[in-house]
């Protein structure tokens, strides 16, 4: 079967309609998958689009229409959106949202991508209705993040949670918590207290930065921010809104020139996320440190270093099936899944198809062709033998967990 048949036929698979009595609205979208995954993600919306546009423009912005009808009124934009009524949800759906008896969305974020798949859209479909409908809200979304997540006013956004950075347990996180260790008990409880104490605080996010106990200047979410920054840029020019567009644009080079200067550690050639008032670096290599490829300025010296000494270093990232969520002379690598004895982890070792996606794009827009198209053409030869699994071994290409997973169909986008 063609694989864009075989992601038709996946999407209508995971796809949830119905009526949300608390929205008063039909709702329509695509989960993640059709087994725990079963809400509406912020930048799996915006992964899920990305993919549509190839095939189905009007339905990819459904999903986007369909996600932005969940932002609050002050322009914050949740990460998880629960459209179902009832009382089913997980229990960390309670821990990630305000104090509610039936959550109606979390009150963490997620990494911004939406404008990115809206101009993905727009690229095969100028609809400037479209344009009109979702651009001033993320806009509003965009304003809020540096509004409420920028204390020092650097224009490098700070996330609240491990969740917040869509790499939930990324080893690099352990630095924040001051615990250095394997032990899976104590690593799950690290990872879920931040969220706690953001329950205690109301998920206010000004009080929540000035406590300290959770303030990391992310490296994804922040790539992610300036280039969907620029989208947005680009985007409002194309409606007439220039004034808005250079603002956006320069908030995007603000933001570039921010992550360049404080993230990069000479010694090491890399980046590292900043995390508490003091901007440490959380010294782990993981695949956030080689998300600034994905940056439109990340200039040659930082480039090449990053490329010739980590990406393709077979002691790092460069595996058989590559890229690794985390380097492969790291103590926290484990390319293989969690086993069963152990609490489930993410995000130790394992290639995700999403992160290969932002390091593929980057090094096409960097002129490095031959680099991009051999990890495409060993994240094909994953999906080939293993389907759209929600992550693989890196040294063996094996599928885990999750069949029939959403942003696994990049792979098409890639293509």
């Amino acid at each position: 079967m063609p694989i864009t048949d075989q992601i038709k036929k996946l999407f209508k698979s995971n796809l949830k309609t119905g009526y949300s009595k608390w929205k008063k609205t039909d709702y329509q979208f695509i989960s993640p998958s059709n087994k725990e995954y079963v809400y509406q993600w912020l930048w799996d919306t915006a992964f899920h689009a990305i993919v549509l546009s190839h095939f189905d423009t009007d339905w990819a912005k459904k999903e986007i229409k369909n996600f932005l009808l969940g932002q609050w009124e002050d322009g914050f934009l949740p990460h998880i959106i629960f459209w179902e009524d009832g009382f089913n949800l997980p229990h960390w759906a309670y821990i990630e949202s305000k104090l509610s008896i039936r959550p109606k969305t979390t009150a963490l974020t997620q990494p911004p991508a939406l404008a990115l798949a809206v101009e993905a859209i727009y690229e095969r479909d100028p609809d400037q209705s479209f344009l009109l409908e979702v651009l001033p809200k993320l806009v509003k979304y965009h304003r809020w993040l540096l509004e409420n997540r920028d204390p020092d006013q650097d224009f490098l956004i700070s996330i609240i949670s491990p969740n917040e950075s869509g790499m939930d347990e990324l080893p690099s996180f352990q630095s924040v918590f001051g615990f250095l260790g394997e032990d899976p008990t104590r690593l799950h409880y690290y990872y879920r207290k931040s969220d706690f104490l953001n329950h205690r605080y109301g998920f206010n996010s000004k009080k929540i930065l000035d406590k300290d106990y959770f303030n990391v200047e992310d490296l994804t979410f922040n790539c992610v921010f300036a280039e969907s920054s620029r989208s947005l840029s680009r985007l409002l020019t194309q409606i007439g809104q220039n004034e808005e567009a250079e603002f956006w644009k320069e908030a995007a080079d603000k933001c570039e020139r921010s992550l360049l200067k404080k993230c990069w550690d000479s010694k090491d050639q890399i980046f590292y996320s900043l995390y508490s008032k003091s901007e440490k670096m959380a010294k782990v290599k993981t695949i956030a440190s080689l998300m600034p490829i994905f940056l439109q300025g990340i200039g040659k010296e930082k480039l090449t270093s990053l490329i010739n000494k980590h990406l393709l270093s077979p002691d790092e990232f460069w595996t058989p099936y590559p890229i690794p969520s985390v380097a492969k002379d790291e103590k926290y690598y484990e390319p293989g899944d969690t086993p069963f004895y152990k609490i489930k982890l993410l995000w130790r070792g394992p290639t995700w198809i999403n992160t290969n996606w932002f390091i593929v794009k980057g090094l096409r827009k960097h002129g490095f062709f031959d680099i991009a198209d051999q990890i495409v053409d060993k994240t094909t030869q994953m999906v080939e033998k293993e389907g759209f699994r929600e992550y693989y071994n890196p040294e063996t290409g094996k599928g885990y967990r999750r069949e029939n997973f959403g942003w696994s169909t990049l792979v098409l986008d890639l293509l």
